[in-house]
């Protein structure tokens, strides 16, 4: 053996590296966890391959237009502080109370 691996040169370090992070979709969506049962996800994974697109936006399409009639309001404090939420009282659609 060489004397730069007895002296330790070579060796590689022990500590494990930070896991790289993985890339964040450029069009605003978020990866999320599902569990469904096994006859969902063929039926998902055949209704896209004849669609033609992948199981993600196949069941983004999906869920976006079940949860259309879904609408978030925030009362009392949060929304006095304006900390979350899309806009103030002045900008609510009085159709949607």
């Amino acid at each position: 053996m060489s004397s730069d691996i007895t002296n330790g040169q070579n060796r590689q370090s022990r500590r494990s590296r930070p896991a790289a992070k993985a890339a964040k979709p450029k069009d605003g969506r978020e990866k999320i966890t599902l569990l469904v049962s096994k006859e969902t996800n063929v039926k998902l994974s055949t209704l896209a391959a004849l669609k033609g697109v992948d199981r993600s936006t196949l069941a983004d399409s999906i869920l976006t237009e079940a949860l259309r009639g879904v609408v978030i309001s925030l009362r009392g404090a949060l929304a006095a502080e304006g900390g979350a939420g899309e806009g103030g009282a002045e900008t609510a659609d009085p159709e949607a109370a």
